[in-house]
């Protein structure tokens, strides 16, 4: 998250489909950084340790000003259970939503493409999706899940065995570590 970033506002799930990586953290990770840089005071009580740095890292200087007096003036405005941060509260309920539009959505044409594509899932968020659809489509996102370990174990292996000098990227431990957990902050 970074000062005053330009950020895309998605509606729904089915328009970050066509974005690289997992649509679920894609949205998500949108929708957190809005939630943190169009908050009031009034609406924050606690924050855990990632969204009190998030929210000084993407509110102008004027606005976490406001946020941070009012939780300085408050008891215990900082938790590190992730369960009492009221942005975490709210990322969890979207996420929900998300994925359960998802579901209802799952015979149109533009999800049932995607399925059919190259898609990309994490697996907090392959986990969360396959327990609320049919099996033909759960065991599609166990392929979806196993061909993108088969990836970055590829990915991973290059970056490892290479010598520097020739090393692809270091975006492979990014991926990596979106797969393995989602995107940063969206899960504790």
């Amino acid at each position: 998250m970074r000062t005053q970033k330009q950020l895309v506002i998605y509606q729904s799930i089915l328009e970050v489909l066509q974005e690289p990586g997992c649509p679920f953290c894609r949205f998500l990770k949108e929708y957190q950084a809005a939630r943190l840089q169009h908050h009031s005071e009034q609406d924050i009580h606690h924050l855990c340790n990632f969204h009190t740095w998030g929210l000084a890292a993407v509110q102008n200087a004027l606005t976490a000003a406001e946020v941070f007096i009012h939780l300085v003036e408050e008891q215990a405005p900082i938790s590190s259970d992730a369960a009492d941060c009221d942005i975490c509260k709210e990322v969890y309920a979207e996420e929900d939503r998300r994925i359960r539009e998802f579901v209802s959505c799952i015979y149109r044409t533009g999800v049932a493409d995607w399925l059919r594509g190259a898609p990309v899932l994490c697996i907090p968020h392959g986990i969360k999706l396959r327990r609320q659809v049919q099996p033909v489509v759960a065991a599609r996102v166990d392929a979806i899940i196993e061909n993108c370990r088969r990836q970055l174990t590829q990915e991973l292996q290059s970056l490892r065995d290479k010598p520097e000098a020739e090393r692809p990227g270091w975006g492979s431990l990014g991926r990596a570590a979106e797969f393995l957990v989602s995107q940063r902050g969206l899960h504790s």
